[in-house]
């Protein structure tokens, strides 16, 4: 066996089912591997696509894609998936081929220090230097990316060592950790910060998703009426329409004052950074933080660490306050929900229509009436996940829709929509792209009809880069390079083996979103839109 089929193997065993890549010299014993083992390999264009489909897989699945670069400039461009899943703590492994190891930094093709690029923004970076060590490093390497705070890793695998003859078992799959439950004197401090509110408001963020802990978390906020936010571009975990729901915060349009004036900020798996006020709770206010991994709470004070999984602690509180007979928060809960209510009516009076032209809002309520419950929803782009955050995000936010993710990516989209055809192949996927993140990877489309990952793709065209403009024009009078040139969308889908379609009614794009959704291939619908970003309304 060779280095290249006991890596292959030990992928296995951690029960990887496919890999994305962009072929290359470094990658072919790999890819050979791959082919005789039954592991299914995704191709692309661009190594940021195959890049952004392994982190998007690891935030959709919380298992651990895997994306196959070869080297030098392959491996940085797949760094852009990387950042992405380092920003949001989604577990993904990149493996990038390299020069043989006895000439790495005399000037083989394409040498480069692979491991020390990805290191600042990797889990667990090594060079594989061994074809023996293989199974310990695969195995290291996939126990990285789920512990904890799950995040990215990366194998840099020289092609000599690929080659090399080996004798040395697969390694045995990961074993998930076990999430630590919250001490009793922890617990104790919570329900007295919790008896002592008026206002508490629960902030989860993308640690709750990760964790498995949304049915803890709606649980324990329906019983005690606790209004919910999520970070906006964190993970989702309100599957369905609910009381407690008041959508993201952080929001550049804003959002109702819920978060501002609560007298007790509970982030649970959530980042203490500029989306969540940088932890800061109305006047007198008490901070609690919830997280798994000690290391996320070392930036920034609060009243009350709790070092946990978040959905024992959040079974952990519900018990205690139980056993206590904590009262609820009904009158702050329906205050908060006239606030929300109140602050989506306000998002849609401030639509400016042109005439007849099509609205963003359109787009999104077409998804609304037509989106399937099971289906994947990935939305792409600044201007349109802001309209979509502030209304149909705002209702619901199950953990099979996806945005950007923490880093505030644009681009990523038609690789997310690859993987979850790849990765959920019965279920339909739908992607909402704004037509500047559009053309990041679109030639990518080529690759997801030859490949057979169907997917329907609405592109709301403004032809602008429609957020930073808004921004722009406030403050300078002037748009400044953000300004784009019109493309006809559904000519070059179809040019790339996809098919195209045009919409500029919301009745036609209804029925070529519902047409779209019973084809096998992938469908581009351009919609061309009027307005701007949404105006702050809270």
């Amino acid at each position: 066996m060779t280095g290249a089929e006991l890596f292959v193997q030990c992928l296995r065993n951690q029960g990887v089912e496919w890999a994305s890549a962009l072929c290359g010299n470094g990658l072919n014993d790999i890819l050979a591997a791959c082919h005789a083992a039954g592991i299914r390999v995704i191709d692309t264009r661009n190594e940021q696509t195959a890049a952004y489909m392994a982190e998007s897989w690891g935030r959709l699945s919380g298992r651990v894609g895997v994306c196959l670069a070869s080297s030098g400039v392959a491996h940085a461009n797949a760094l852009a998936g990387v950042v992405n899943a380092y920003f949001d703590g989604a577990p993904m492994l990149l493996v990038t081929g390299a020069g043989p190891r006895r000439t790495a930094g005399a000037g083989h093709f394409q040498d480069l220090d692979h491991v020390s690029l990805a290191a600042p923004v990797c889990k667990f970076a090594q060079v594989i230097d061994a074809a023996e060590r293989i199974p310990e490093l695969v195995h290291r390497a996939f126990a990285a990316a789920l512990s904890g705070r799950p995040g990215p890793v990366h194998l840099t695998f020289p092609m000599d060592v690929q080659q090399r003859a080996t004798a040395a078992p697969p390694a045995p799959a990961a074993v998930a950790p076990v999430g630590a439950a919250p001490g009793r004197e922890a617990v104790r401090r919570a329900l007295e910060l919790f008896a002592a509110a008026r206002r508490p408001v629960l902030v989860a963020g993308s640690g709750v998703y990760y964790a498995g802990a949304q049915t803890a978390l709606l649980e324990f906020a329906a019983a005690w009426a606790l209004p919910i936010m999520v970070p906006i571009w964190d993970r989702g975990c309100v599957p369905a329409p609910c009381a407690e729901f008041m959508g993201v915060t952080g929001a550049a349009s804003g959002d109702p004052r819920v978060l501002a004036d609560a007298d007790l900020l509970v982030l649970v798996g959530a980042e203490l950074d500029y989306r969540t006020g940088y932890g800061r709770p109305g006047p007198g206010g008490k901070l609690v933080r919830i997280q798994a991994d000690p290391a996320r709470l070392a930036h920034g004070r609060a009243d009350l660490d709790i070092v946990a999984d978040p959905g024992a602690a959040l079974r952990a509180l519900d018990e205690a306050a139980a056993a206590h007979s904590l009262a609820g928060y009904e009158p702050w809960l329906a205050e908060a929900c006239q606030r929300r209510d109140e602050f989506m009516a306000a998002v849609r009076a401030s639509a400016r229509r042109d005439g007849e032209a099509l609205h963003a809002l359109d787009l999104i309520d077409a998804i609304a009436a037509e989106l399937p419950a099971e289906a994947v929803l990935i939305v792409d782009g600044g201007n349109i996940g802001q309209w979509f955050h502030q209304t149909l995000g705002r209702r619901q936010y199950p953990g099979h829709w996806l945005t950007c993710g923490a880093s505030g990516v644009v681009g990523f989209g038609v690789g997310a929509a690859m993987a979850a055809g790849a990765g959920f192949p019965r279920r339909p996927v739908v992607l909402l792209s704004g037509d500047g993140a559009a053309t990041f990877t679109l030639t990518d489309l080529e690759r997801a009809a030859g490949q057979q990952l169907p997917f329907v793709m609405i592109v709301a065209d403004d032809q602008r880069w429609g957020i930073v403009e808004t921004g722009q024009l406030a403050r300078y009078g002037a748009a400044l390079s953000s300004r784009l040139g019109e493309i006809d969308f559904a000519a070059l889908a179809d040019s790339l083996g996809a098919i195209g379609a045009r919409a500029t009614t919301a009745t036609q794009l209804r029925a070529a979103l519902r047409q779209g959704l019973a084809e096998r291939r992938p469908v581009v619908i351009h919609a061309p839109i009027c307005g701007g970003s949404p105006a702050a309304a809270g």
